[in-house]
Formats: C-alpha cells, structure tokens, sequence
C-alpha cells in the first residue's frame, strides 16, 4: 500500500514596524505582537523588519525591505498601517510600483486591504484607496509640525526658552555609562540599525555614542 503525504507551504511574508523616535502611542514590539498574532497563522514570516526612523526619511530602509523581498521570494509585506511604510506621497508610489512589479502583495492590516487580489493581478481598487491614504498621512504630518511650531512659538513668546538647561550637559563618562547597553553592541560591531532594535533608542543617541567611543579610541 502506497501512502503519499501532502505538505501545504505557506507563503512567504516580512512584517514591517516602525515608528518615528517623537511618537508615545506607537511602539514597534506592539505592531509586531499584533501583526504575528494576525497572520502567522496564514503565512510564514520569514522576517520583521523593526526599527525607529522618521516615516519621511526612510527611503534607505524601504529599499532594503524591498531587496529582501524580491531576493528571497516574499510573496506579502505586511504592515500595521500606511504610514508605517513611508509618510511621503513619492516614496509610497514608488515603494507599491516595485512591488507590483514583483507580484508581492502589500498588506495594510489597520483596513485589511490586499494590493494584489488572489490571482497576482492588481487590485486597482485598493491601490487607489491606499493613494488617498499616503495622501492623508502626508497631510497628517505636516498638520503635526504646524502644531508643533505653532506650540514653540507661543512658548517663546511667552518667554519660555528651547533646548536644555544651563549646566545640564553631560560629560562623556557619564553618557557611555548610561548607555553601556548601546556600548556593548556597538563594540560587538553591530551597526546602528540592529543596535537601534537592541535596546529601543533612538539613532541620535546610538550616533552620538559611536562618535564618544571612536573618540576615545583614537584618544
């Protein structure tokens, strides 16, 4: 007697969360949790691709994502919403070209749309859709810095002053010490970007670190 066995494979997706260094309601660790718990039931994540960066300076990021994608056959880019991917008009269009391209599909779980309907064909329904959101979450950005400017402006006004307190600076003992986690991992030799997921700090900070630890070397 003859027994075949059937194996079903499921298709391949990386998980993308990120969030700007200034956000309190966003984290990444979150986005992940909920992304894992919505699809890794239907997919096989191979990746997640955490980090904190600006959504309008990201491009480098995207492009890396996207290499990744097409070079090991990801078949789905999942993400918690739009801006996660990108917050400029040009960089979204452009990141949803290559991927059609591709045939790999763009998953945005907050309204559950799929860019690419079942057959690999393009859901022109919902890339026009996704259009009108990259164009409100642009929109969302730049009513955020008006606030924000509108906000500092006033302070000033009203005598306030930016930037830290006299005598407040840190001497660069006192910063490699409280940051010996960033240390650790940068000397290990990761590079910013795994140190930024490592220990959930932001790139300024890790930069600035680097800097004080090259410094010192070559003192």
């Amino acid at each position: 007697m003859i027994v075949f066995s059937y194996i079903s494979y499921m298709e391949k997706a990386i998980i993308v969360c990120r969030c700007s260094t200034n956000e309190t309601k966003q984290d990444v660790s979150r986005q992940s949790e909920e992304l894992i718990a919505n699809y890794s039931n239907q997919y096989d994540i191979v990746k997640e691709f955490t980090y904190y960066q600006s959504g309008t300076k990201n491009d480098e990021v995207n492009k890396e994502i996207l290499d990744y994608a097409i070079n090991t056959g990801v078949n789905h880019i999942i993400a918690i919403e739009i801006s996660r991917i990108s917050r400029k008009i040009s960089s979204f269009a452009l990141f949803l070209e290559k991927c059609n391209d591709h045939k790999i599909n763009i998953i945005i779980d907050n309204f559950k749309l799929h860019t690419l309907l079942p057959t690999g064909e393009i859901n022109a329904m919902v890339q026009t859709m996704l259009s009108i959101a990259s164009t409100f979450a642009s929109m969302e950005l730049s009513l955020i810095r008006e606030r924000l400017d509108s906000g500092r402006k006033k302070f000033i006004k009203g005598g306030g002053k930016l930037g830290r307190k006299v005598g407040s600076t840190k001497m660069p003992k006192q910063l490699l010490a409280e940051h010996s986690d960033v240390v650790k991992y940068l000397r290990q030799g990761q590079s910013i970007r795994n140190t930024m997921k490592l220990t959930n700090k932001s790139s300024g900070t890790i930069q600035k670190i680097k800097k004080l630890i090259t410094k010192n070397l070559a003192a």
